[in-house]
């Protein structure tokens, strides 16, 4: 009678767990075949949880670097005023020296000139100048008058020094470098590089030209002595708790190279401004107000 029993009561088991499988239950492939560790990264590959990411929680794209921003920006580009052809700036860059002792930068704007202020020296007598190219390649020039040369300032602070010899790398050869033919206009967008000798690399902002009067308020300069008429006011954005020396380095707009820095980026304290010094092409400069007054027909008025 016993035997009967357990008979009927292992067939309604195997009933019972027969529905459940059909229906309800999920038989695991390790009991279809040889057991494998389930840490297995091959054998779980197709059991991988993937984490779906709400809407609000998608991080955004980088930006293109490609784009230029209010802030830090990619390194200028400077054109050539014969050829057309562009040279990144740091190739026309110079480490400027006086008696072994490192003293600003200075721009290469043709084979055998080179711009940079007089706020770098400390002995204005000496007029020879040893330089460093970005490849280290050694110069020597001399400072000479504006009336040797085609270039037009309009500040004494602006130095030029022409080379004795034409350096072996020289990205100018039989060309110069295109300078602005006019004053840039207040909040002209220009770029504001920096050499920075540790790196041997420049770095830059993108940034604006801002009112005189905004830096002779900034510096303390009331009477102007140190901001005069002739300089360009820059909005400076970056903040640095020493002050940078980048005396020398040049302001650049539309790739063409319009100014000098004479007092280095915040210094002697963050002002929120830097200050330069104008530098044209003569040639230019003249050309395009004799076209001003061409345009303007002012001989129409003469009686």
């Amino acid at each position: 009678m016993l035997r009967p029993l357990c008979i009927i009561q292992i067939l309604l088991l195997a009933f019972l767990a027969n529905e459940s499988a059909s229906s309800n239950t999920h038989l695991h492939r390790y009991m279809l075949s040889g057991y494998k560790a389930q840490h297995n990264p091959r054998t779980q590959m197709d059991y991988k949880r993937r984490r779906t990411v709400k809407k609000e929680e998608q991080v955004e794209p980088a930006p293109n670097n490609d784009t230029a921003q209010i802030g830090h920006s990619k390194e200028p580009i400077v054109t050539l005023t014969n050829s057309g052809r562009k040279v990144p700036l740091h190739e026309l860059m110079v480490r400027i020296y006086q008696q072994n002792k490192y003293m600003c930068m200075g721009t290469m704007i043709s084979e055998m000139l080179v711009i940079t202020t007089s706020t770098c020296f400390e002995d204005d007598l000496l007029d020879v100048v040893t330089m460093k190219t970005y490849d280290d390649e050694g110069l020597e020039g001399k400072k000479v008058p504006f009336n040797q040369t085609y270039l037009k300032g309009a500040d004494p602070m602006l130095v030029i020094i022409q080379l004795t010899k034409s350096p072996k790398n020289s990205q100018v050869t039989g060309d110069t470098v295109k300078l602005c033919d006019s004053e840039l206009e207040v909040y002209e967008p220009i770029e504001m590089p920096l050499w920075i000798r540790s790196r041997h690399s420049i770095h830059s902002q993108t940034t604006y030209t801002i009112p005189v009067q905004a830096c002779r308020l900034r510096m303390r300069d009331p009477d102007a002595v140190v901001v005069t008429d002739t300089m360009i006011c820059v909005k400076n954005f970056k903040y640095t708790r020493k002050c940078q020396m980048a005396i020398g380095n040049p302001l650049v707009h539309d790739e063409r190279i319009c100014g000098i820095n004479v007092a280095g980026h915040n210094c002697p304290a963050f002002t929120g401004a830097d200050l330069y010094i104008r530098v044209y092409d003569a040639l230019a400069f003249s050309m395009l107000g004799m076209e001003i007054i061409r345009d303007s027909r002012i001989e129409d008025t003469i009686f």
